[in-house]
């Protein structure tokens, strides 16, 4: 089939779980394909590997600036969160989990779903309810009786997860005697005997893609973690040959294909293009974004009173949303996001002030003086469009407006209730 048309959505627990199928995601997006990351964590209870690039209180930040960092070497234009905890996915309550998945799938509407095996590649606890969640969510996506408040229902036509061959093992034994260390815990990676595997992407032109992205995952780089033990050739090799299983199957492969993932499925209609918006203008936006999700964090240290904690929370959830839309936006405008530095002056500003009041009215100033841009923006986009095809300008704002009036509607909200 032509990929141009196709959407493919990828479901991985931590950042850096992506580059597993990087050179895969790299391959598909330079033909066309709509890619859409979906990482459910930020990476925040990770061990740190690179004492200059995090610490304990912005490695949230800093492996979410990695992940942008990561999408913009692949192609990968679109990257949500799901802000689960890091750590703590299979506790979550689990109708609620699908749930959101569910609202993903019907949302983005994907021919495609690439996610973590039911091994977990090695036994991460994350990795395990990632895959029983997405699973789960594949099946209800498709049910209009199941959370019928999550929209239309939707029928992904394949679920693959990603594999590691046995032949790779048989490569690097210091490989396979490796075990990853977890909460006391020694976790070894599992393997898929080779003639199970579905589909071996053979994506060599892609690998410098690839690496390009792990090297952004810098707060990781392990000195000696699994990849450190093994023979460079293999892990060459194995960048250029990325595995999957098809777990799922409502359209199959067409017989003898083993190696494309969209083999056999019909084209769909042509996208809408969408217009790169100015760069320089998202930027800001960005810069200073991420000033008030780090003004907020720190005012999350030392606050006492309960519904000011709550408010906060809220916020900064919102405020993840928001600057993960406009880095989306950024992308499509061809540049890197992850490069974005927060305004200092703001962050100075606002860092300053003691008092739970000012810094309510610091971040209700901030939340006003950004919904009058956006409204106006939306605005000019809606007169633009209304004259000739547009470019999703309006959409773009008019998602941005809405978190932003939840942002306004909890802290004014929090204010009402403190004496």
């Amino acid at each position: 089939m032509s990929e141009l048309n196709t959407t493919i959505l990828a479901v991985f627990a931590h950042p850096d779980d992506e580059i597993s199928t990087g050179s895969t995601l790299a391959r598909y997006a330079d033909a066309g394909a709509r890619i859409v990351l979906v990482c459910a964590t930020r990476g925040e209870a990770a061990t740190i590997y690179c004492e200059a690039c995090a610490t304990r209180e912005n490695l949230a930040e800093v492996r979410t600036h990695e992940l942008e960092c990561a999408c913009q070497h692949l192609g990968v234009a679109e990257l949500r969160w799901l802000d689960w905890p890091d750590g703590g996915i299979a506790g979550l309550p689990r109708d609620q989990a699908v749930g959101q998945v569910v609202a993903l799938i019907r949302e983005i509407r994907p021919r495609v779903i690439l996610t973590h095996p039911e091994n977990g590649l090695y036994p991460h606890p994350d990795h395990l309810a990632v895959w029983e969640i997405v699973r789960a969510a594949f099946e209800a996506a498709a049910d209009p009786d199941r959370y019928p408040e999550a929209g239309p229902a939707w029928a992904a036509d394949r679920l693959y997860t990603r594999a590691m061959p046995q032949s790779i093992f048989d490569a690097a034994p210091a490989f396979a005697q490796y075990r990853v260390q977890l909460n006391g815990q020694q976790l070894p990676f599992i393997p898929t005997p080779d003639d199970q595997i579905d589909v071996v992407m053979r994506v060599a032109p892609w690998v410098e893609r690839r690496m390009a992205a792990w090297d952004c995952h810098r707060s990781q780089h392990n000195p000696d973690g699994a990849f450190a033990r093994m023979p460079e050739p293999v892990r060459r090799a194995m960048a250029e040959n990325e595995h999957f299983i098809l777990a799922v199957a409502r359209v199959p492969l067409p017989e003898g294909v083993d190696d494309d993932l969209l083999a056999g499925l019909e084209a769909e209609a042509p996208r809408p293009e969408v217009a790169a918006l100015d760069a320089a203008m998202l930027r800001a936006e960005i810069a200073s974004g991420r000033a008030d999700l780090a003004v907020c964090e720190g005012y999350l240290k030392d606050v006492t009173d309960p519904d000011f904690a709550q408010a906060l929370r809220e916020y900064a959830g919102l405020e993840h949303d928001i600057l993960s839309l406009l880095a989306r936006a950024l992308r499509l405008a061809g540049e890197p996001s992850g490069e974005v530095a927060a305004d200092r002056e703001r962050l100075m500003r606002g860092a300053r002030l003691e008092t739970a009041g000012d810094r309510q009215d610091f971040l209700l100033a901030g939340v006003r003086q950004a919904l009058a841009r956006w409204e106006a923006r939306e605005a000019a986009a809606q007169a633009a469009e209304s004259a000739g095809p547009g470019g999703g300008e309006e959409a773009l704002w008019g998602a941005l407006r809405a978190l932003g009036a939840e942002q306004l509607k909890s802290l004014t909200d929090s204010g009402e209730q403190r004496p």
